[in-house]
Formats: structure tokens, sequence, C-alpha cells
């Protein structure tokens, strides 16, 4: 089951589902395809926004190098490849993007992809103490 948090910025992007996606760190155990990605704002704290729960569709390998490369998997992306992630990502462009990699690059971990449904066609619920925008 993979938790993943968001920040605020990215959430009209995650709701509409232009971002259906999340690069993260590796992980112990990370998401295979077939999980549940569990997407949150706020997570950890009081009043925490579930987003919604998509199933995980691929895992792959991702490195950003200082030179601002990108590989995924084997394949180095062009410069075109490189602004569709940024945006594709919640980023207004590749160098917004870069900006926010700033001080944690070389970066090495998982592009998480997951397969979006509008909230309206969630039935799942939040629980605990957490709000959520998928209605019950």
């Amino acid at each position: 089951m993979g938790l993943y948090n968001f920040q605020h910025r990215f959430v009209p992007f995650i709701l509409d589902g232009r971002k259906q996606h999340t690069i993260r760190a590796i992980r112990k155990h990370p998401d295979r395809p077939g999980n549940i990605c569990h997407c949150y704002e706020g997570l950890r704290h009081p009043g925490a926004i579930l987003l919604g729960r998509w199933p995980c569709v691929n895992v792959e390998p991702i490195s950003i190098t200082h030179f601002g490369r990108i590989i995924i998997g084997d394949y180095m992306l062009d410069p075109s490849e490189r602004e569709s992630l940024a945006r594709a990502d919640g980023f207004a462009d590749f160098g917004d993007m870069i900006a926010f990699w700033n001080g944690r690059l070389p970066f090495r971990g998982h592009l998480i992809h997951w397969r979006f449904t509008p909230p309206a066609q969630h039935k799942s619920r939040a629980g605990g103490a957490c709000r959520s925008i998928i209605p019950g």
C-alpha cells in the first residue's frame, strides 16, 4: 500500500487528472502494479485530506542528474520529453521542475503511475481524523 503526501501546489493537477504519477525516493517496499496509491494532502497532520485512491499501473526507475538529464528505465529523455514530464508532474515547465529538485540532485527513485478516475466515481471513505474530497 502506497501512502503519498502532496504539497498543496500539486492538488489541482491531481484532482483534475493532469497529474497521474509521482516521483519518489526508492522505498524499502516499493509499490507495484495492482497496489493502491493513497494520495493525500497534509498527511500525518490534523485535517489531512484524502485526494483519492487509485490503482498503481506502472513503476519505473528514474534518475535526475545535476545537469538536468532525466533517465527513465534505460531511456534518456530529450528536451521536449523532459518538458512534457515536468508539465505532467504539475510544474509550469522543466526549469520550474529542476528548481523544485535543487539541492536534492542527483536523484534516483521511482516514477509511480496510477490510473485516475474522477473523485465522484470513488466509493471509498477516508478514515480517522482525515477529511475526504471523496463522496461517501
